[in-house]
């Protein structure tokens, strides 16, 4: 007897696909920034967690924040590509376990970074190693993220424009900037 097939194989059954298919992108153009990625991993599973690495106390830059795989895009390489090098870089992800959907919003930070999320899916339960930069790997559930109660703030950029900051304190982690702000558009405008 065969086992069934898993709804989340076909791309076109997988309510994020649909969701991403549904959007318009909005893209930054930051000339002056440098070119970052991030992968934003979601299980394969009808709860789906996220895949979330604690920095390392021991780097130089954004030590000991909570952060989703990633790093600057090397020469020639595209979003997709630097996401997927990166997240095998620091959390062991194969990168043909990982189901590429898409793009999400471009998004910057105050450091200079101009940054491309790249939302997939990855297998249920697949083993992670940290790298040495590294601290932790969490997969926090996209529901309990939503459950938790938002603390929001205003900031503005030198010009005055205001930029809405967010915060999710969840099990004694703080998830906040980028992350949380990549974290928000998911957890408000993706599916439930």
């Amino acid at each position: 007897m065969s086992a069934s097939p898993d709804p989340l194989d076909d791309l076109q059954a997988d309510p994020w696909a649909l969701w991403l298919g549904e959007r318009r992108r909005a893209p930054l153009d930051l000339p002056h920034y440098r070119r970052a990625a991030v992968l934003v991993a979601l299980t394969r599973e009808a709860s789906p967690r996220v895949v979330l690495t604690l920095r390392s106390s021991e780097l130089p830059t954004h030590r000991g924040q909570i952060a989703f795989p990633g790093g600057s895009l090397e020469a020639g390489e595209t979003p997709t590509q630097a996401a997927l090098r990166e997240a095998w870089e620091e959390v062991g992800l194969p990168p043909g376990a990982a189901r590429v959907l898409g793009e999400l919003d471009d998004v910057f930070t105050p450091v200079g970074f101009h940054v491309t999320p790249v939302l997939a899916r990855i297998p249920a339960g697949l083993a992670l190693t940290r790298s040495p930069e590294v601290a932790e790997i969490i997969c926090p559930p996209l529901a309990e993220l939503r459950a938790l109660p938002v603390l929001r703030e205003t900031r503005h950029l030198p010009g005055g424009t205001p930029v809405p900051l967010y915060r999710y304190p969840w099990q004694g982690h703080d998830i906040w900037g980028m992350t949380a702000r990549v974290l928000h558009d998911l957890l408000t405008q993706g599916p439930a």
